[in-house]
């Protein structure tokens, strides 16, 4: 059974494709004919058991020599189906031999890819970056509704892990505790109420002299996933522009 799988598909989808430009007319008419005549038996039309015997015969005779029905068959719908099934046999085999071939082709890329990833750290942390968020201290610019203005770890089971009050240019700060390469930000903003309370919302990174933006959000959002350009950073920075509240419920911080 394997052994169809490591055999080159080539010739199977030449000779299928060459069947089906020569021959391909035939077996689709001779299958329209046994669908006709189906019909004309399903829902007992007017002379039936006299056209539906013609129409199955016309549909051997459209087969020809591509598939004689069995000589033993007696009933006309039998052996036109027969026949029918048995002029079809090549592209089964066909689409047999390539749905083989893509599960081959696919099991072995997952395999390589699973080796890739386990062999090497690099594209590992690549492809599946580490919120680096996790467990770091924040500090937020101020504080309101009982809420603190710093913590570890910038996430809550709550509405909120941090509340300002009414400010000019709100923020939150993260520190990653070391210079790591940041490749995504994730944010989940409040969601009972008040989400555009988050808007603008900037994304900037300490560059050692000065606060450098790496990504904005203008539009409203409930959780927002960004790609930012790699960047070297400990300090990460989510600043709500303008005077307002700020509040968000969780901060992921992606990278290596």
């Amino acid at each position: 059974m394997l052994s169809q799988y490591f055999r080159s598909p080539l010739p199977l989808l030449a000779g299928g494709f060459r069947f089906w430009r020569q021959r391909g007319s035939h077996v689709r008419r001779a299958g329209v004919l046994c669908q006709y005549a189906d019909g004309l038996r399903l829902h007992r039309a007017a002379r039936w058991e006299e056209r539906a015997p013609r129409i199955y015969r016309r549909s051997i005779r459209t087969l020809g020599e591509l598939a004689l029905p069995p000589a033993e068959v007696t009933d006309p719908g039998v052996a036109a189906h027969q026949a029918l099934r048995r002029a079809r046999e090549p592209y089964r085999a066909l689409l047999s031999a390539l749905a083989g071939w893509a599960v081959l082709l696919t099991t072995t890329a997952l395999l390589v890819s699973t080796v890739a990833i386990a062999l090497s750290p690099r594209l590992r942390a690549k492809l599946f970056p580490r919120d680096l968020a996790v467990g770091r201290p924040w500090v937020a610019s101020g504080h309101d509704l009982g809420l603190p203005a710093s913590g570890t770890g910038p996430s809550s089971d709550g509405p909120a892990f941090f509340h300002t009050t009414v400010m000019q240019d709100p923020s939150v700060e993260i520190d990653l505790g070391d210079e790591h390469l940041v490749r995504a930000v994730r944010v989940d903003n409040r969601a009972d109420c008040c989400q555009e309370r988050a808007l603008p919302l900037n994304v900037e990174a300490w560059d050692g002299s000065a606060w450098r933006l790496i990504a904005q959000r203008r539009s409203a959002f409930t959780v927002w996933r960004h790609d930012v350009a790699p960047v070297r950073a400990r300090r990460i920075r989510f600043r709500r522009l303008g005077t307002g509240y700020f509040h968000l419920k969780r901060v992921s911080i992606y990278g290596e």
